[in-house]
């Protein structure tokens, strides 16, 4: 995406938190401002922030939970809204806006979700859990359709997969297998030799949870890399997927 200079995505924890209104805090907006598309998560309610467009979905009932995407308005007119339709089974939140480079007409969905935590009492309905990671794949799926479709997905998950590499790397696409003897679609990953993808994730986090898998399930189908404590620059930091 040529036209859009940087993307950023954060857990905010209520937009109205126990310091007040965060995007009336000027170093909140001093870290997020820079950033052409802005991804928020269990917001509480619709965030907005002048000079951007707000995109929310929030929950009808009950507290917490919700998601903001603030797209910045210089680049609104290649920008638009994809309708996603969720039913009762569903407790996730999710923001999709279609980004059109007008140099190359290639479109890339940006995927803004919210995924409640194991323990969260909205799960409480039979495989609510399954029910939201599913209809995150089938939407996935849809887009990738196209081939030429490119696809980010942002946003908090409540998935801990742990440090062990969820995917072998390869750097050619004769190598790439499509349909491996594990059942899935892709267990192995196509990167460009440019990219700054390290074979040995560095996450620091080293504890799983009921997650792990359905997330996993979600890359390996639709050939996605999850990028936290994969690129040169996570050695040291803790992931927030």
């Amino acid at each position: 995406m040529n036209i859009v200079n940087g993307i950023i995505s954060w857990n905010v924890a209520n937009i109205h938190g126990l310091l007040g209104n965060k995007v009336e805090d000027p170093e909140f907006v001093k870290i997020i401002s820079p950033n052409d598309i802005i991804c928020l998560q269990e917001t509480g309610c619709e965030v907005s922030l002048k000079g951007y467009k707000s995109y929310s979905d929030i929950r009808k009932s009950g507290k917490g939970g919700g998601v903001t995407t603030l797209v910045r308005n210089t680049i609104l007119e290649y920008c638009s809204l994809e309708k996603f339709t969720l039913t009762a089974d569903h407790s996730m939140n999710i923001v999709i806006v279609k980004v059109t480079d007008p140099y190359t007409n290639i479109n890339t969905f940006v995927l803004n979700s919210y995924i409640p935590p194991t323990n969260s009492k909205l799960k409480n309905r039979t495989n609510c859990s399954e029910a939201n990671f599913d209809a995150l794949q089938e939407k996935i799926s849809n887009i990738k359709d196209n081939s030429s479709n490119e696809l980010i997905l942002l946003g908090d998950l409540n998935a801990r997969i742990g440090p062990s590499p969820e995917f072998q790397i390869y750097d050619r696409a004769d190598e790439f297998e499509l349909f491996p003897e594990t059942g899935r679609s892709s267990d192995f990953m196509v990167i460009p030799d440019v990219a700054p993808i390290s074979q040995n994730r560095n996450s620091q986090d080293k504890i799983t949870n009921r997650h792990k898998n359905l997330l996993l399930d979600l890359c390996g189908s639709q050939n996605l890399l999850i990028l936290n404590g994969s690129t040169d620059c996570d050695s040291a930091l803790i992931p927030l997927l």
